[in-house]
This record gives structure tokens, sequence and C-alpha cells, in this order.
């Protein structure tokens, strides 16, 4: 809850979100989701006329006086006026009334609001874009998204015996012409990452996940966290192979003490096996976007296991630096923090731990060649080949989708210039000749 510190301001203290019935029958609740605002501060610095961009997590119990009005969605939209259908009618009527609540998570900001959710469930992207969208602005539209995202979603999907996934893809969810309108427009994107587990117990999350997390059935929709291994043997049980991954087998900071002190000093845990995540962004509209992924993030200290910290400490860091040595004026919008989010989730691989073992290998076949030497070697060479798919869909992706925002931007240019020269145009289209 909220209470009020006595200086005209409020001070969170922990709230009990099970306690209430209406949480408790949530799939989502505000205990599960971490908010983060990018907005314009005054840094008291005299030549900082502007003030400088910064990232600010809001706590969800700060967020107790807004939810008062958690049902005013589900209570104002007349889904009627939307669609004839009885089904779809019944359908808009459950997503408000299960997610509606996040609408009053809408805010009229300057900069972006991110919202990170820690569980991977397809029926969350719906459920998010329905309840975050602007329904006071264009309703029609809102629902040709959602068409949109159904049929993305059912087309992108894919099935193994160690879960669901998605294919690498990004779409745009609007009606736009052209790439002018989509760019401010939803967008949902999916790419696979890499990323280590680690030794031992994980250490308690700060936030909670979804209790479905890791149960798998054939009903459930979860996409889990997998190996490089059922990443790639999508049909084969690996289990009696994960134990001789490299990132399991070849452990460097035993016999390097620099290693190990670095290893100690910035992430506090070993690294176990490498695994494969997927990055969800759902992006709502220019100020309002979603991401989902796994809690696991070895790289990240604080909050423990999160991948919302990488991208707040690091990546968001880099943008925000590059905004202020650029000569022009830019925007912080939701397209300017789908690169900050992918900047944080890819590119994490340790190149090293692999050239390291390889060496290792190559020296004790020249000394002693043997068949066990030589099987090792192909481990090596199926990992190494895993990856390098897995990278050369990351960078397919990310080259398509620059090109998508840069025709988009090129697009938007022109159109202001031969807007401007509208009425030149038309003065000489008036005058007449003599």
């Amino acid at each position: 809850m909220v209470v009020e510190n006595g200086k005209g301001g409020f001070t969170p203290v922990q709230v009990d979100w099970r306690a209430d019935q209406y949480w408790r029958n949530r799939r989502l609740t505000p205990s599960q989701l971490q908010i983060h605002d990018v907005r314009i501060e005054d840094t008291g610095r005299r030549d900082d006329e502007n003030g400088m961009l910064e990232m600010r997590e809001v706590l969800s119990s700060t967020l107790l006086p807004v939810l008062e009005h958690r049902d005013a969605l589900a209570n104002s939209l007349n889904v009627e006026e939307f669609s004839k259908n009885r089904n779809e009618q019944t359908h808009f009527k459950n997503l408000a009334s299960e997610y509606g609540w996040m609408n009053c998570l809408r805010k009229d900001l300057r900069k972006c609001r991110w919202i990170h959710i820690s569980s991977k469930f397809s029926q969350y992207l719906t459920g998010c874009l329905f309840a975050l969208s602007d329904w006071s602005n264009n309703p029609p539209e809102i629902i040709a998204a959602l068409h949109r995202l159904e049929h993305c979603v059912h087309q992108q999907e894919r099935f193994s015996k160690h879960g669901r996934y998605f294919a690498p893809f990004f779409e745009y969810l609007s009606n736009g012409d052209g790439d002018i309108k989509k760019e401010d427009g939803p967008m949902l994107l999916s790419v696979p990452f890499l990323d280590w587990s680690v030794e031992g117990t994980p250490p308690p999350l700060r936030f909670q996940i979804d209790p479905r997390e890791g149960y798998q059935s054939s009903k459930s929709s979860s996409h889990l966290l997998r190996s490089i291994l059922q990443h790639f043997y999508r049909l084969e049980d690996t289990t009696d192979r994960e134990s001789q991954q490299v990132f399991t087998r070849h452990k460097p900071w035993q016999t390097d003490r620099n290693l190990d002190l670095k290893v100690r000093r910035w992430y506090g845990h070993y690294p176990k096996s490498l695994n494969v995540d997927e990055l969800w962004i759902l992006v709502v509209d220019s100020r309002h976007i979603v991401t989902f992924s796994s809690n696991q993030s070895w790289k990240s200290r604080w909050p423990p296991l999160q991948l919302s910290a990488r991208i707040m400490e690091v990546s968001f860091r880099g943008i925000r630096n590059n905004f202020l040595n650029s000569a022009t004026e830019q925007d912080y919008t939701s397209t300017t923090h789908v690169i900050t989010t992918l900047s944080g989730a890819l590119g994490m691989l340790h190149r090293n731990r692999f050239a390291s073992y390889l060496g290792q290998l190559q020296y004790r076949l020249h000394r002693s060649p043997s068949t066990k030497l030589v099987m090792d070697l192909l481990q090596v060479q199926e990992e190494l080949n895993i990856i390098i798919q897995i990278m050369s869909q990351q960078i397919e992706l990310v080259q398509n989708l620059h090109n998508t925002l840069k025709r988009g931007r090129t697009r938007a240019f022109s159109s202001k210039i031969s807007s401007a020269n509208t009425p030149i145009s038309a003065t000489y289209a008036r005058t007449p000749t003599r």
C-alpha cells in the first residue's frame, strides 16, 4: 500500500496482492510487472539546460491510487458497437475482465513507459495489446490490430518436444498507409538470444513469475527456456547429452585466478550451461512498450537474474549517451526502446570460452590422439554451428528491421517536404499564365 509521509508525498510499503480476491484470480498482477518510465530529469548542472534522459523504476505499491479505477475499461467499453459477432464480443469481454486493469498503467508521458513481464505465454500478448491500447482513439484500428496479432501468433508459432517457440520475426499490426504510420503503431517482434544458466541454487527472484511458468503439457502455451541442444534437436530427448556441453565441462576459472576474480566480482555466479531464450517485444504505441522474457540472466547481479536490469543499466545508458552526443534533436519513443532492448539481449556470447577449450583439445590431439578427443571436437563443432545459426537469424532480423525503419523515416521526411511545398505549388497553379 501507499501511506502519506507528511511532506506532501507518499511512501511505498510492502503490499500483499494475493490477499485481495480480485488479484488472486488474475493471471497477471502488478507484482509480476516491472515498470520503468523514461523521462527527462533536471541534473542540477549549469551547463545542462535541457536535462538528461533517465530511466526510473515504478514500484508496484505506488500504483494503488490509479488501480482504484481498475474496472473502468471493463465497465465503459461497449463491445457491441465494435463487433457484431457474438463469439468475438464474448472474447473481448473476457479480455477486458482479465486484463482491463492494465489500462490504468497508461500514462501521458513525455517520453516512454516500458513494462517487462518475466513469463512467456502467448495469450499475454493479446491481453496486453487489448488493455494498454487507447480505446478513445479509433477502436476499429485496435480491433484490426488484435486480429492481426492473433493471426501472427498462429502463423509464427512452432511446436517441439521441448515446448513451443516462435520463429524469428517482426510484424507491424497497424493498417497504416505505407511505413509512415506503421512506425508509431503496434508491432510484435520475437528473436532468440543466448544466455547462461548459473551454478548452484539461483538466488531468490525479486519479481514473482507466473506460477504456471515451467509447467509443460500439451495444453500449455508457455514458451519454455531451452538449452542449445533442445533448440536444435526439436523432436529428440537430449537429457543424456546436456552434461557434455562445452559450457558445462570447461571451467577455465579453476586454473585462472584472474578470471575467477573477475567472474566473482562482476557477476557473482559461475556460468554452467548455454541456453536459448526468447525476447518478445510488443509495441502498443509510440509511448508504451511491453517486453517478455524468462527471468534468467547471468550477467545481472541486481535485481537477481533479471534481463530488464541489464537493459536498464547497460544498454539504455549507451543509447542515452548517443542521444546526448547527437547534433540533431531526437525523441525517445517506443521504437527507440526496441533498439535499446535488442542491444541488451543480443550479443552475449563469450567467444573466449570456446577458443580456450579448442586450444586445449588441439594440444591434446597432437600429444595423444584418441577417439574420445575426436568426439569432443565434434561436440564443439556441433555447438558452434547451432550458435552460428542463431546469430545469423538475429543479424537477419535486425537488418530487416533497420531497413524497414529507415524506409519509414525516409518516407516521413519526404512527406514533410512535400507538405511544406504544397502551398507554393498551389499558388503557382492558381496563377494564370500570360
